[in-house]
């Protein structure tokens, strides 16, 4: 894409001012009014019969009051929806400690969504093949079923299939113990994920190093931290359930599923897993979506794991939730999301190396709303006005002449108009002189100068006593400001840095590996420019917010080590070229 369209488009925009509206009512107390009249006037009797006449006068209107709002608050309930969805669309089930949880969400037609899981009507096809307690499916024997759900007379029908039901799936220290220190906010770099722990224990931050924790588990004061004789009495679990005083406090109780799991670890041996685990492939946070009515309504949440084995299970009581905006939407451990005020938020739901979230949307109770028509310009535009239709605004008048010249010269030329520029757009009567001015003002020097200098602050166009010369940076910056004053699209130019080779004064473009030399450095570099995403955080353990891993890292900077550089015959002159060798090594598999 090029500047000239970016700029067209981001110009063209109506400049949406969001202004929300907040309605309060205000009660009227004309009674106590009428009352005091009356107080200093009690002597004549016959005056105390027009006081006596206006009360009932005055409930009249007021009586319309409650009249309105009364259907306006049982609409909600009266409404059908308009879809009804159960999430997660299919469940299969694999060894007899596999469950899964289901949840249903009514979709309504003016977007709201209900949690409609307990009002649902549930039916198992084959009660034989599996059993349904508490919105969950346990296994009971293999085979192929249906669970039908039922809501308003909308019925959905899930797939239900069961394997190995008779089996126990063994315990793994990777797979089962090591989400129970994530849950438990064990691993955290407040706790003893921190780089030296906490209180003489230390674990990997989220858990990057698994087989390094259970070496510090079993062989660091292995007789206090595990008991294998008395699981129950091993200082790990006493100190999780609270039993023995624990900086951390207590992290969850004594019969909850998590500390049975610690205890059913510790009874098998506390062994370690003997080989490679099927890796978690992704992760489903479901429902995807949803638009909350009023403060207080709540919308539980299931997670599931996909396995490389083509396993999948329910770690919704192992996964640990966040939220971007408490204020708005805040999310218990337990996986239920209680709406807060107005606003949005991201609900995450951190397991295993992966972080999914759900985007929640809290509207005030009853809010009536009714999509304005807007024009649409160009793409960004379409954008803008289905966000504005979600959260229920209406967007602002189209702005003046006068505040859009301003507006439009500063962001394209970085510059306020003059006063014959000012006054020749405001006098012109053309209907497209709007689109007229951002078209001249893209044409101006003024505007490659700005974008120019912004790049150049991206590409570090900086010169380096002793390292890098003037002469190479000035050629660079020659080269920068020819691909933007032509209209370059922004791929070419980026695969014209990354991949160039030669000399800093002969390519210009090979300057860009002169300013960082290292490796790591120069991967964070382009992920953050051309990629967009801040990759640092993996470099020491895996990423707390995003995808990325301390595998993912290494192996994208081991892209860039064989980037090989020499002096050329001119002592001020760098050759950029391909070394043919050189690796990166994982500071804690030692891989290269």
């Amino acid at each position: 894409m090029n500047y000239k369209r970016i700029l067209t488009l981001l110009c063209g925009l109506s400049f949406t001012c969001f202004v929300l509206s907040a309605h309060l009512l205000v009660a009227e107390e004309p009674a106590p009014a009428a009352e005091a009249k009356p107080a200093e006037e009690a002597k004549p009797a016959e005056e105390a019969k027009p006081a006596e006449e206006a009360k009932p006068a005055e409930p009249k209107p007021e009586e319309p009051k409650p009249a309105e709002e009364k259907p306006a608050a049982e609409k909600p309930a009266e409404v059908a929806p308009s879809e009804v969805k159960v999430f997660p669309a299919n469940v299969a089930l694999t060894t007899s400690r596999d469950r899964q949880s289901v949840i249903v969400q009514a979709i309504y037609p003016n977007g709201i969504t209900r949690d409609v899981t307990a009002e649902a009507k549930w039916n198992l096809a084959n009660g034989d093949l599996a059993k349904f307690e508490n919105y969950t499916v346990y296994p009971k024997a293999d085979g192929e079923t249906e669970l039908a759900v039922e809501y308003a007379g909308i019925t959905v029908q899930v797939p239900v299939k069961i394997e190995k039901a008779a089996e126990d799936r063994a315990i793994s220290f990777k797979l089962d113990v090591m989400p129970v220190f994530m849950k438990g906010g064990c691993n955290t770099g407040s706790c003893h994920g921190a780089a030296r722990g906490k209180d003489g224990f230390r674990l990997s931050l989220f858990g990057f190093d698994p087989n390094g924790d259970h070496f510090r588990l079993t062989h660091e004061l292995s007789t206090r931290r595990i008991n294998l004789a008395q699981p129950e009495k091993s200082l790990l679990v006493e100190k999780s359930v609270g039993a023995v005083p624990h900086t951390g406090g207590k992290r969850f109780a004594p019969e909850s599923e998590l500390n049975q799991t610690l205890i059913r670890w510790l009874e098998a041996g506390a062994v370690n897993d003997p080989g490679e685990v099927p890796a978690v492939t992704s992760v489903e946070l479901y429902p995807p979506s949803a638009v909350m009515d009023g403060e207080g309504s709540t919308q539980k949440l299931t997670v599931r794991a996909n396995y490389a084995d083509g396993t999948s299970r329910d770690v919704t009581h192992l996964a640990f939730f966040i939220s971007a905006n408490e204020t708005s939407a805040e999310v218990s451990q337990e996986g239920e999301v209680t709406a807060g005020t107005r606003g949005e938020a991201f609900i995450m739901a951190r397991f295993d190396t992966h972080t999914v979230g759900s985007h929640f949307i809290v509207l005030p109770k009853g809010l009536e709303y009714e999509a304005p028509e807007l024009a649409k310009n160009n793409y960004i535009d379409e954008h803008v006005n289905a966000k504005l239709k979600k959260l229920r605004i209406y967007p602002s008048e189209l702005c003046t002449d006068e505040e859009f010249l301003r507006r439009v010269y500063l962001d394209i030329v970085g510059a306020l108009p003059t006063v014959e520029e000012y006054k020749s757009f405001v006098a012109s009567d053309d209907p497209n002189k709007r689109s007229v001015v951002i078209d001249e003002l893209l044409e101006r020097k003024e505007f490659v100068e700005i974008w120019v200098m912004k790049w150049a602050e991206l590409l570090q166009i900086r010169t380096i006593p002793n390292n890098v010369t003037y002469k190479s940076m000035l050629r660079y910056y020659d080269w920068l400001q020819a691909k933007i004053a032509s209209n370059t699209p922004i791929d070419q130019m980026t695969r014209e840095l990354i991949s160039a080779n030669g000399g800093t004064f002969s390519n210009a473009a090979t300057n860009y590996y002169q300013g960082e030399r290292d490796t790591l450095k120069t991967a964070e570099n382009i992920a953050q420019v051309f990629m967009g995403m801040r990759i640092q955080c993996a470099q020491c353990h895996n990423h707390p917010f995003d995808r990325w891993t301390m595998n993912d890292y290494y192996q994208f900077s081991a892209f860039f080590s064989q980037i090989g550089r020499k002096n050329g015959e001119d002592p001020r002159e760098l050759i950029i070229y391909n070394a043919g060798s050189g690796e990166v090594k994982h500071p804690v598999s030692g891989q290269v």
